[in-house]
């Protein structure tokens, strides 16, 4: 990183096992770990949700379990879903506000994404035993991740589409979270990531530090896998079920990932009180010269790929850009637009290759959208002027 000029990281918020209705742990009797809090959610949980998107102006990646939202008992006829299996009955159990926080999410999308996080987050093999997770399992003698077969795969994950559209909810569903992180890199057509390209997802993030690689690459902050953008969202910094949590000391140079209960409140009433630390925790970040707030996943993503693959040469009066390495990626939901920050005693000025437009005014920096005109052209040039 130059100390004038330099491409942010990226930074988004990701949260996890929003979806559920009830918050306990049923591990300990054969059921999933749904998000820890022991107590209902309710519409006051996805009201804190959207407050924290209001107030970081992003749109809150949310890792949604959709089993708790099952009008049709659908996850009765999908193999290994759940422990009940042809016994389950969620129809007749449904939570009183539904409709309600279903309509809330819906006018609300501009802060909160929806990302699928799986049925019922868990896998129950053929014994009706629980196994984590949902689409790979541990295989008990070499320790490594033994994925879900295909066919089951799309199975729950056309399910999931459909329990989605019994609600009423967004079925445009481009990004995945790995249930309880377990996931396997690979670019090839014999790991997830082909089967859920078929499905329209085109991003994925998981701490890169529990992922498992088919393959001999191992990506640094950020890969591409059959041309979905894979981000590390590096390792969680609170336990996924701890509520109320205490805010960090340091602040993280990548996706934040959290779990829902970390920003909630045992007494729902009193949950903007507990979102209120984590959104003072959070401004930080957006003052800071090497970090980028994303306004949401599509565009924290592709800051991600072009912080990681972007070629930076800096002459006198000058940086040049070179983009062959971000374009070899062939990611499919890679955009345009990208953000560069340069220190206020500076000026930047464009070649004819982007277009280069103020994004926002800092107190030392300014951010700066660069938008690349297509044909792409492989480089660009930007002049730098006191």
């Amino acid at each position: 990183m130059n100390q004038s000029v330099c491409i942010p990281y990226s930074f988004l918020v990701v949260v996890d096992d929003v979806g559920w209705w009830c918050g306990n742990d049923h591990r300990f009797k054969n059921g999933p770990s749904r998000s820890g809090i022991e107590r209902r959610h309710t519409i006051e949980d996805y009201k804190a949700i959207i407050e924290l998107g209001k107030h970081l102006d992003m749109r809150i990646k949310c890792g949604f379990v959709v089993g708790e939202w099952d009008r049709k008992n659908t996850l009765a006829y999908i193999r290994n879903s759940n422990k009940h299996g042809a016994d389950w009955d969620n129809a007749s159990r449904l939570d009183p506000q539904i409709d309600e926080v279903r309509d809330l999410i819906n006018a609300n999308s501009e802060y909160m994404e929806l990302a699928m996080h799986g049925l019922v987050h868990m896998f129950w093999d053929d014994n009706g035993k629980i196994q984590y997770a949902e689409f790979y399992q541990s295989d008990e003698k070499s320790g490594k991740n033994r994925m879900t077969p295909a066919d089951i795969v799309r199975e729950h994950i056309e399910a999931y589409f459909d329990i989605l559209q019994q609600n009423n909810l967004t079925t445009n569903i481009k990004s995945f979270i790995p249930p309880c992180f377990r996931y396997t890199y690979s670019q090839e057509d014999d790991q997830l990531s082909a089967i859920l390209t078929e499905y329209g997802i085109q991003y994925i993030s998981t701490p890169f530090s529990s992922m498992q690689f088919a393959g001999e690459e191992k990506p640094i902050d950020v890969g591409v896998e059959n041309g979905i953008i894979t981000v590390d969202r590096t390792r969680d910094l609170t336990r996924w079920e701890q509520v109320d949590a205490k805010t960090p000391d340091y602040i993280k140079k990548s996706y934040y990932g959290m779990h829902w209960p970390n920003f909630l409140n045992m007494d729902p009433e009193k949950n903007m009180v507990s979102v209120s630390k984590w959104i003072e925790y959070f401004n930080k970040y957006k003052e800071q010269f090497d970090i980028m707030p994303a306004k949401d996943n599509a565009q924290g993503s592709t800051q991600a790929l072009y912080k990681r693959f972007t070629g930076i040469t800096f002459h006198q009066g000058s940086i040049v850009l070179d983009f062959t390495n971000v374009d070899g990626q062939n990611a499919t939901g890679l955009c345009d637009s990208f953000y560069l920050n340069a220190q206020n005693h500076i000026t930047l000025n464009a070649d004819d290759s982007i277009n280069l437009t103020t994004h926002k005014v800092h107190a030392d920096h300014t951010t700066y959208t660069v938008k690349r005109k297509k044909p792409f052209s492989v480089q660009s040039v930007i002049l730098i002027e006191p």
